[in-house]
């Protein structure tokens, strides 16, 4: 069943900011099914009103599309619900529904409107679904998952009755069996006893017109309707407001030194961090202790569970050390792909298919049979963020991703970065010494030695909060003078100034324009030449970085 919206949790998707969007009527089912066909590689989402065609009762929801279906006999939308809209609810929702045109009494719902969603990110998702006729193409899709866990959900009928019936466990058996006209598929599905009293119950499951023989129990056999497979289900998260939570992290050594102090600070699901600071600020432990790499007190969580859980969490991060030595520097980029993806307990083929993917997302595909030590820095990096992604982490973790790189290849990677973030909707943090890379973000952390987290939210918050909302006088001398900088620190109403070579930017409260004034009669009275003046130039993370190590503004933390 479905929860109320209200207790849905944040990993199931919000809505984006950029959405490709369509509007069907029931009437128009087809159509809404060729949409989704042209864009089935891509995270599909709808939301549905129709009428339950089991109770003739108004309903309206919002989910993710798992599959689509058109055939001369069929024409049917498999739903995962996330939320459901319903004003006046009157039971609670399957989880998974199919969707047919208006008045269609074969599925679920039958709609009168439905829009479709592209969220305009890859699918990355494992779970799959099959009608109660398709279970012989389920075995098949389950070979290639063999020796893992598998969670499966079923809505069917019981064959002693036929009396409705859902039961959800785990997969222990798949196979085929001759019948009358074709094969047919079958599942075995071990149930736990609720409150663990009992023994766990067997059900095999069935298609719809198999003949039952003898050897079957009839009231543990299921004539399935819908089958709902997540593969790898043992590591599903809990429910999460947040992919990365804080609260309150501490540090300490054995001496009782404390190397962070109460570190707080959270991101949504699918946004970019970057954590900048001085050398021994806390960056790279607070990362280590968010992992569960070191020991530490206080609140850390990765898509719900807690960091300690060292066994469960790893599973959703992947990290890319700064040291890139612990790749195989003789086996191909592909080699080490599936080297440290079997510790994740997937399938080769599934490495395999994955780990090209990756190099090709990356531009390092044609480097795949060659080994790890011809590959530049700037291939062997993305080489190590592919290997930290090959298990579809929900958040990638960076120490120091572009440390060594030219400006070229820093550029270059983070238009990668950028690139994995938006197409796979991974959460990136990345640990940078270039307060300029913060730019790339959607929030940024500011730690400083002795005092861990000083600033905490958005690039553009941080720099809103500095004079005049991160407006300054910009000035460009024709040359380096060393007495410019004090000069304009005298200027009336200037608070504190910034030089970077030619460029002095004076921050104030006063009126930009008068300060600007008296800024180039200051510099004339010095014989100081001036080339140009703005009268409004921008602050960028560089100026907020200086100013709040230098103590020329105070840190805001946004919660």
């Amino acid at each position: 069943m479905i929860p109320d919206a209200e207790h849905v949790g944040a990993h199931e998707e919000e809505k984006p900011a950029f959405v490709e969007e369509a509007y069907f009527s029931g009437a128009r089912i087809s159509e809404a099914i060729d949409w989704c066909i042209t864009r089935q590689d891509r995270e599909l989402h709808c939301e549905v009103e129709g009428i339950l065609t089991d109770t003739g009762k108004e309903v309206r929801f919002k989910g993710r599309i798992l599959k689509v279906k058109k055939s001369v006999l069929s024409r049917r939308i498999a739903v995962h619900v996330d939320e459901d809209l319903r004003r006046r609810r009157a039971g609670e929702l399957d989880r998974i529904l199919t969707v047919g045109g208006e008045g269609s009494s074969q599925e679920d719902v039958a709609a009168t409107q439905i829009t479709v969603q592209n969220y305009l990110k890859r699918n990355m998702s494992d779970d799959l679904y099959y009608d109660g006729k398709d279970l012989q193409q389920a075995v098949k899709e389950l070979e290639k998952v063999k020796g893992q866990d598998v969670a499966c959900t079923v809505w069917g009928r019981r064959a002693s009755d036929r009396l409705p019936i859902m039961i959800e466990g785990v997969v222990v058996g798949a196979t085929t069996a001759p019948a009358p006209i074709l094969p047919e598929g079958s599942l075995e599905v071990r149930v736990e006893p609720e409150g663990d009293v009992g023994e766990p119950k067997i059900y095999y499951i069935a298609q719809p017109q198999l003949l039952v023989g003898p050897k079957y129990n009839p009231t543990l056999t299921v004539l399935a309707d819908k089958v709902y497979i997540m593969p790898f289900a043992w590591k599903q998260a809990p429910q999460y407001r947040d992919v990365v939570s804080i609260r309150n992290l501490t540090v300490a050594v054995k001496s009782g030194q404390k190397l962070v102090e109460n570190v707080s600070f959270s991101i949504k699901e699918g946004e970019m961090l970057a954590i900048i600071g001085e050398s021994g600020a806390g960056k790279s432990t607070t990362v280590k202790a968010l992992i569960g790499d070191i020991p530490s007190t206080g609140v850390s969580r990765i898509a719900g569970i807690d960091s300690r859980q060292t066994q469960k969490v790893r599973h959703f991060f992947g990290y890319c050390p700064q040291d890139l030595s612990y790749m195989y520097e003789t086996f191909t980029p592909l080699e080490n792909i599936i080297a440290f993806g079997k510790q994740y307990n997937i399938p080769e083929w599934q490495l395999i298919q994955r780990g090209k993917t990756l190099l090709r997302d990356f531009g390092i595909l044609e480097k795949g049979n060659s080994p790890t030590s011809e590959l530049s820095g700037g291939q062997q990096r993305r080489e190590s963020i592919a290997i930290a992604l090959a298990h579809n982490p929900k958040v990638l973790l960076m120490d120091e991703p572009t440390s060594g790189l030219d400006p070229d290849n820093r550029s270059e990677l983070w238009n990668y970065l950028t690139f994995i973030n938006q197409e796979y909707g991974t959460s990136i943090i990345v640990i940078t010494h270039y307060p300029v890379e913060a730019e790339f973000c959607d929030k940024v952390a500011v730690f400083m030695r002795g005092k861990s987290l000083v600033a905490f939210g958005t690039p553009t918050r941080l720099k809103e909060s500095m004079p005049s909302r991160g407006f300054a006088v910009g000035i460009v001398l024709e040359e380096v003078d060393p007495r410019a900088l004090k000069t304009l620190e005298s200027v009336e109403g200037a608070r504190f100034v910034l030089q970077r070579g030619e460029l002095l930017k004076v921050f104030t409260d006063d009126p930009l324009e008068v300060v600007a004034e008296r800024c180039v009669s200051a510099l004339k009275q010095q014989d100081i030449a001036v080339k140009i003046v703005k009268t409004k130039s921008t602050a960028d993370m560089v100026d907020y970085y200086i100013a709040i190590t230098r103590g020329l503004i105070q840190g805001t933390i946004e919660k």
